[in-house]
């Protein structure tokens, strides 16, 4: 992927209302973006807070890549330029490393500048580290900007929320989209169209689902749903070739995959899909479960993939086998 200091081209609104906020000094204490995962929000917010501090931003609202302050950022040593995220992936955002940045949030900046700190997930914050930061957005310290970033504000704490100024990412146009990904500098060839679609329009996610080579992943878990549903494989065997799977990977496709089956349901299967070329899969396994069943299956899902992204720590073997087996009941072989 190219890497430079321009601005994803889907983020020129944001980026505009908030340089003419600082440009006014009104920029607010805490910021609050959401948004779908991959659309660049935490991009978005390392580019801006080094713009803050750049010694001489160029053309007044992009940093320079070159003075004082951007080598510091650049080498990750910058003093006033703090990233909170779990220690581990997966992990809460404990008490702990909240109470630290509160902290420094109280004493001056040591550049005599702004201060930026870029909590990412907000919403893995457990309640003592919502708690401590409580406060500190309720009483705001000049030149101390709160960047909180969540795919999942519905996990965040409403105090929270209430306290920070919300910025929306949307997902950009596909023929915006498309065009910028088929300009990154990415080996082989690659239909981005597929990856995008896949993705869920968000361009970042589509490059990241490329590079880290996951997309077979995609293929495993459609092709076992259908040995599955023929009953060539039982639901415990299956659980342990999927269990070495990421689990937020394993949810996004299973997921995709459930939502086609709805959509070819829907409309008699004239739907156009997100995973097109597994039509014909998703076409047999129409047959054998019924709408009402999938929307009761999807339903599960979801349910069980909110408890992961909310970082309760499930057995994921046992997780596996209880939606595989749960697959079983609300299927019917044709």
């Amino acid at each position: 992927m190219k890497t430079n200091s321009s601005r994803f081209p889907w983020q020129e609104k944001q980026w505009n209302l908030l340089w003419e906020a600082k440009t006014k000094d009104r920029l607010p204490h805490a910021l609050l973006f959401g948004g779908a995962l991959g659309v660049g929000k935490m991009q978005f917010a390392e580019k801006f807070g080094a713009a803050l501090l750049c010694d001489q931003p160029i053309m007044q609202d992009t940093a320079c890549g070159a003075c004082h302050a951007c080598k510091l950022i650049s080498a990750k040593s910058h003093p006033d330029f703090i990233l909170v995220m779990p220690e581990q992936p997966g992990q809460a955002i404990k008490i702990d490393q909240i109470r630290s940045v509160v902290n420094l949030s109280q004493e001056t900046t040591l550049q005599g500048g702004h201060r930026v700190i870029i909590i990412y997930p907000a919403h893995a914050m457990n309640q003592y580290a919502a708690n401590a930061l409580l406060k500190t957005l309720e009483e705001a310290t000049p030149k101390t900007l709160f960047i909180l970033i969540s795919e999942q504000n519905l996990f965040l704490p409403l105090t929270i929320q209430s306290r920070c100024q919300k910025i929306i990412f949307q997902k950009p146009d596909h023929s915006l989209a498309l065009d910028w990904l088929k300009k990154q500098a990415i080996e082989s060839e690659i239909d981005w169209n597929l990856a995008l679609a896949v993705a869920e329009g968000a361009p970042l996610r589509a490059i990241s689902l490329v590079t880290q080579g996951v997309m077979p992943i995609r293929q495993a878990i459609y092709n076992g749903l259908s040995e599955l549903s023929q009953g060539k494989v039982d639901p415990l065997q299956l659980a342990v070739r999927w269990q070495e799977y990421d689990i937020v990977i394993f949810f996004h496709f299973l997921l995709n995959g459930l939502r086609d089956l709805l959509r070819l349901q829907l409309t008699q299967q004239q739907a156009k899909l997100v995973n097109d070329d597994y039509r014909a899969i998703f076409t047999r396994l129409i047959q054998g479960i019924s709408l009402q069943n999938i929307l009761s299956y999807v339903k599960i899902v979801e349910e069980r993939y909110a408890q992961i992204l909310n970082l309760q720590n499930l057995n994921r073997q046992l997780l596996l086998e209880e939606l595989l087996i749960d697959w079983t009941k609300y299927y019917v072989p044709c």
